[in-house]
């Protein structure tokens, strides 16, 4: 029992633990979680965790890596016979590595880490690449500059233009808008629209009946309502509250008592981010610590529910 308690403690203290764009060496690990079984995935916020701590090492929004791990296994390293989890075209795990020599097969088949660092990894290698449109006078963190280096951790091929040449209408097929859909939706809680692309059927080459990649005309584009990663919130920081209702909870769960905000609170970052209590709560989303201004609250609101003030 006392062994348990202790486990619990741990827990406890490891689930408010803080990171920063400069450093994550607070969040290097995620073993107070407990090891991860064999042939089992782990919980989802254990997977919330690795999912977060490789994004912030090699510099990725998290929110990006979240949404692309959804679209790619649903969060999934192993299907429900305890087998890796690899489609017809060889993709391998929670991340879909596909045609990658230069990770451990074996490694990407049954070490769910791995397989999510070698992800984050691909990805970060797409947004370096020279080819690519970026936004103007954005940086990593910038959420929307992610675009079509997620594009291209797909491919860059007719079938995800962002536009139907024929027609000049919006591809909300493409790989990369469904990302980004799902981004909303789970980081935000579907309550931020982020910065949309003000694109043309010219800045893009291709021939539709043929699987040759895109030609990129424009590598530059200006957007008027970009969005920075809310994991670079760090103590003392202001931010506002998003929307109306939006509840300041006693503890870093939707399951605790809660107090409505109104839009636009003004709110202080009094620390450490937390995962869900709940370690198998779907929220993909953090708990950040805060007062209000006026130091009459204080608890946990939802990263969904915020923005840095400015």
């Amino acid at each position: 029992m006392k062994v348990q308690l202790l486990r619990i403690g741990i827990l406890a203290c490891f689930m408010i633990f803080c990171w920063s764009y400069e450093d994550v060496s607070a969040a290097s690990t995620c073993e107070p979680y407990g090891e991860i079984k064999p042939n089992q995935n782990p919980s989802r916020q254990h997977i919330n965790c690795l999912l977060t701590n490789a994004s912030l090492k090699e510099n990725v929004p998290p929110e990006v890596v979240k949404a692309v791990a959804t679209q790619e296994s649903g969060w999934k390293q192993f299907d429900g016979n305890g087998q890796p989890i690899i489609a017809q075209d060889g993709g391998i795990g929670i991340m879909q590595i596909t045609n990658q020599p230069q990770f451990d097969q074996q490694k990407l088949k049954y070490d769910i880490n791995y397989n999510i660092e070698a992800g984050v990894k691909v990805l970060r290698s797409m947004y370096q690449r020279t080819d690519l449109p970026k936004v103007k006078a954005a940086g990593p963190e910038v959420i929307e500059n992610w675009y079509f280096s997620v594009m291209a951790y797909n491919g860059t091929k007719p079938a995800n233009s962002p536009l139907y040449k024929a027609t000049g209408q919006k591809n909300l097929n493409a790989y990369q808008e469904k990302v980004y859909s799902i981004l909303e939706q789970y980081s935000f809680l579907n309550d931020t629209k982020l910065g949309q692309f003000p694109f043309s059927t010219a800045d893009f080459e291709y021939d539709p009946n043929t699987s040759k990649n895109i030609v990129f005309k424009k590598k530059e584009y200006i957007l008027t309502n970009p969005h920075s990663s809310i994991y670079h919130l760090k103590t003392g920081d202001k931010v506002l509250v998003t929307r109306d209702g939006v509840n300041l909870r006693s503890k870093p769960t939707s399951a605790s008592s809660g107090k409505p905000l109104s839009k636009n609170t003004n709110l202080i970052i009094q620390g450490n981010a937390a995962y869900d209590e709940s370690v198998d709560s779907s929220n993909q989303f953090v708990w950040y610590p805060v007062k209000t201004a006026d130091q009459k609250l204080v608890g946990y609101i939802s990263s969904a529910y915020i923005m840095k003030k400015v």
